[in-house]
């Protein structure tokens, strides 16, 4: 795999947990229109929110990864 390869792939990977962010954030938002009982809802906001806060570790990660293969010398990976 060459370094633009890689480079797309990582980029694709980063977009995808700021989706993830996004529509985990709005998920949360309106849970309370859900109609689902109190404790369900809880359950339901405690896993998005771990969720949340993976993909905003991962989208750093692949940030930096990102960085490192571009300013690295490789061009094979």
């Amino acid at each position: 795999m060459t370094r633009d390869e890689l480079l797309v792939f990582l980029e694709q990977g980063r977009k995808i947990e700021e989706g993830i962010l996004l529509y985990s954030e709005h998920i949360m938002n309106t849970l309370y229109l859900s109609g689902f009982d109190k404790d369900l809802r809880n359950k339901i906001k405690e896993t998005l929110n771990t969720l949340h806060r993976e993909s905003y570790e991962h989208k750093i990660f692949m940030r930096q990864l990102i960085e490192q293969v571009k300013e690295g010398e490789k061009d094979v990976y």
